[in-house]
């Protein structure tokens, strides 16, 4: 085995045993341990196959955390959408602990651009001076954060599919599914500063049939303030491509049946002026970590009424940035405020809730991460949103063992004029 990992430490099967998490809850900074990123893959990885043995597979439970002991953990570890979940679903909700590997990698070469903060401009709506790198390797402030997830490194290119399903109390699903290319903000065609770009992204409709070939197509600037987002859409009824400016903020598609927002996607995007950004700063908390079992196992196993099979995922403790965001008086978005969990590792969103205006949570959502090491990027293997009015939950951008794994994975890079309102049409048809 290639992957190595510098240690195991004692301290954590010692300061984790069941007796004692129950009996006397101790979590410290200490029992995470250093962070050994993973740069290589193990001998077992098969690109061809896309498929990422997990490099922890010998790692035991330490505690299973249910409706019966959360109350020991409230106070200290859990997060209010997860005590929501207990407190929704005492008889299935649990969640399996393990030891804390703080595997998530970059490539070298954007450690090495990595050096100093950038600059944020126009009220925060704005970076500059980042080039290839994270913004704000030391992050002071609420939307610091923000933009380091916004910006974190997601590969040059991504292609693939994006399966989507949504969860009835019964059992039903609604399936979706749709294609996606990427130019992230690290490519090289549109990284630099002049050209003033996030990205660029195009997404279309393959499922369900009456959708089928709607098309979209996102261009991102570093600075909505100077350069709103730019969006376009394609209907296949009249064959026409035409401005959609609406695709922001609150907007939500009708595949998404009113459980997510377009600025949910990927966590956050878009703009940020709609809200007052707040830091709570650096947490420990169990978090949805290395979930390399959910990734290989079968879509069918996981789909259960209420929320997904937790015996298929892992937690670990993790340090996270906490960020809350509270609508302003005059503003308007569905969403009245929400609270934000972010790795301090790797920038990713690992949790969410979401509260109305009295201040109660709507949902509560999850983002588990792996680290494709290979490439190396840690990335969300899916998106689970969990509506408490309905009880009804979507699963977004799902990678699992039956599920064509193409999706979202570095591609040779795509002629940056495809990414034009004539080469969305191309797209879609």
């Amino acid at each position: 085995m290639v992957i190595m990992i510098r240690k195991i430490n004692i301290l954590i099967i010692l300061v984790f045993a069941p007796f004692n998490l129950i009996a006397d809850p101790i979590f410290s900074i200490d029992t995470i341990g250093e962070r050994v990123p993973i740069i290589s893959p193990s001998a077992e990885f098969n690109p061809e196959l896309d498929s990422y043995p997990d490099p922890f597979a010998f790692d035991q439970i330490i505690l299973t955390i249910d409706a019966e002991n959360y109350i020991s953990f409230k106070e200290t570890l859990l997060t209010p959408g997860q005590i929501k979940m207990f407190e929704t679903y005492p008889e299935t909700f649990k969640m399996n602990i393990y030891p804390s590997r703080r595997s998530c990698a970059v490539p070298p070469e954007v450690l090495e651009l990595t050096k100093k903060n950038a600059l944020l401009i126009d009220g925060g709506e704005g970076v500059e001076g980042v080039v290839g790198s994270i913004p704000f390797p030391n992050p002071s402030e609420a939307l610091h954060h923000v933009w380091n997830h916004i910006l974190r490194y997601r590969g040059v290119e991504i292609y693939g599919a994006s399966p989507f399903y949504i969860v009835n109390p019964n059992g039903t699903q609604t399936y979706g599914a749709g294609e996606a290319i990427a130019k992230n903000f690290w490519n090289p065609y549109v990284r630099n500063e002049e050209a003033g770009l996030q990205g660029m992204l195009m997404t279309k409709v393959t499922n369900p049939p009456r959708l089928a070939d709607a098309s979209t197509l996102v261009i991102e600037s570093l600075n909505a303030f100077k350069t709103p987002r730019k969006a376009w859409a394609y209907n296949p009824g009249t064959r026409r491509v035409r401005r959609a400016p609406d695709i922001s903020y609150d907007y939500m598609p009708s595949a998404a049946q009113g459980l997510t927002t377009v600025d949910q996607v990927d966590g956050f995007n878009g703009a940020k002026d709609r809200y007052n950004w707040f830091d709570l700063g650096e947490q420990l908390r169990l978090m949805p970590y290395n979930a390399y079992e959910f990734h290989e196992t079968k879509i069918k196993e996981i789909l259960t009424p209420y929320h997904v099979n937790q015996d298929f995922l892992r937690y670990e403790l993790v340090k996270v940035n906490v960020i809350e965001a509270k609508l302003k008086d005059d503003k308007r978005h569905i969403i009245p405020k929400r609270i934000m969990y972010f790795d301090s590792d790797s920038h990713n969103m690992l949790s969410e809730e979401t509260f109305d205006g009295t201040d109660l949570i709507m949902a509560y959502r999850e983002f588990p991460i792996i680290n494709f090491y290979d490439q190396p990027m840690c990335l969300s293997i899916h998106s689970a949103t969990y509506d408490f009015a309905t009880k009804r939950y979507q699963l977004q951008s799902v990678r699992s063992a039956d599920i064509p794994k193409v999706q979202w994975k570095l591609t040779e890079p795509h002629d940056i004029k495809m990414f034009t309102p004539d080469g969305l049409k191309r797209f879609a048809q």
